[in-house]
């Protein structure tokens, strides 16, 4: 289960950490991040849980260590650095990938003008001069 489509059931009500260990450790992902996941897991460890309890006296304990809490912050930056990373290149890929479309689309349209001046009877020089196509595209225009 993916844990934004878990947190979203979670909020409507679709899923109970009370029913479901999976459920209760998956939010414990998110506690540090969200105080209302944090009080429903504390509660569920006070009350039922002693090994949830375990885990959340353990969190605590060692996110008390300054050299645990660098590290955290270090690997956190990291992910967030590679995360902003990723979406940079899926943006630029976008970009480019308009750009060929359009030099593809742009070439197709003047492929199809160059066509109909060939059926019109022009010649490979006047053609080449309006469309700016090389005389061997032409020539394979011709040829179709």
């Amino acid at each position: 289960m993916e844990l934004p489509k878990l947190l979203i059931k979670w909020r409507r009500g679709e899923v109970n950490p009370r029913e479901n260990q999976l459920v209760r450790w998956l939010l414990l992902l998110e506690a540090s991040e969200d105080e209302e996941i944090t009080q429903v897991l504390e509660e569920i460890a006070m009350q039922e849980d002693q090994t949830l309890k375990k885990a959340i006296d353990e969190w605590e304990r060692v996110s008390q260590d300054p050299e645990v809490l660098l590290a955290y912050e270090a690997r956190r930056k990291a992910l967030l650095d590679e995360k902003s990373t990723l979406r940079r290149a899926e943006k630029q890929g976008e970009i480019i990938g308009e750009e060929r479309g359009k030099r593809i689309g742009e070439k197709k349209a003047i492929m199809k003008v160059a066509l109909s001046m060939i059926q019109k009877g022009m010649d490979n020089e006047a053609i080449a001069e309006l469309t700016e196509l090389t005389q061997e595209e032409i020539e394979q225009l011709r040829r179709q």
